[in-house]
């Protein structure tokens, strides 16, 4: 499982390789195998590949300026929460999909990063009026996708650190 720790934010990837669009569907379909609380099933997926859309979205916040870096991405959206059981865990359901997608690509070599939207509100805003989102449906993030630019972006770095463990009480 070493991609689970190998997983890096890429921020910078080769334009002149593309995902496929099939290659894009089948992250969704992992992103789709993540938990969700009472199996509300609480999110859709927008595939992008268009970089006319993709140079927009870079301008949603600072953070999503590294899309112009990339040539594909997916959309990770929220339904609209009045139709969900347990709406209060959407946010957690959206997550948890948001991260398979980058734990699958890293597992395929592919470059991933996450840009957050939500829960900010102008960045929701900007990013459903660009992707065409309504109806009470809202983009939580987008998850830039591509082949690395540079071979070192996937390293081995020990991250945990033993005083951010306690065992069965105290932080």
């Amino acid at each position: 499982m070493d991609y689970i720790l190998n997983r890096r934010s890429v921020r910078k990837y080769d334009l002149n390789k593309k995902l496929t669009y099939d290659e894009l569907y089948e992250l969704c379909r992992y992103a789709e195998a993540a938990p969700s609380a009472r199996r509300q099933e609480s999110r859709e997926y927008i595939i992008v590949d268009n970089q006319d859309i993709i140079n927009e979205l870079s301008t949603v916040s600072k953070g999503s300026m590294i899309l112009s870096e990339c040539n594909t991405l997916i959309a990770v959206v929220g339904k609209n929460p009045e139709g969900l059981t347990t709406p209060h865990m959407q946010p957690q359901d959206l997550s948890a999909a948001t991260e398979n997608i980058l734990l699958a690509a890293t597992s395929k070599g592919l470059g991933s990063c996450w840009i957050g939207v939500y829960p900010l509100e102008d960045r929701i805003t900007s990013s459903n009026k660009i992707l065409n989102v309504k109806d009470g449906k809202f983009v939580f993030s987008l998850v830039a996708l591509g082949y690395p630019l540079n071979d070192d972006s996937f390293y081995d770095a020990y991250k945990l650190k033993n005083e951010n463990v306690h065992h069965n009480n105290g932080c």
